[in-house]
């Protein structure tokens, strides 16, 4: 398996982690009435845009 093709797994992993835990904030906002934008949420999408960040620089040291 060539590298680029692990980190564009990688990438697809985070993004649907990344979606699980939003859909699991917004559940609770609708049904709990809970603020949708707290600290997990915050942590979720600071490590999602920390993973892009990695990811991208991955991407681009590989060759095509």
């Amino acid at each position: 398996m060539e590298k680029r093709k692990i980190w564009l797994i990688l990438l697809a992993i985070s993004a649907i982690i990344t979606l699980l835990g939003l859909g699991f904030s917004a559940y609770n906002f609708y049904v709990f009435d809970n603020p949708f934008l707290n600290s997990t949420t915050k942590g979720l999408l600071s490590a999602f845009f920390f993973t892009l960040i990695i990811i991208s620089l991955g991407l681009s040291k590989t060759k095509r």
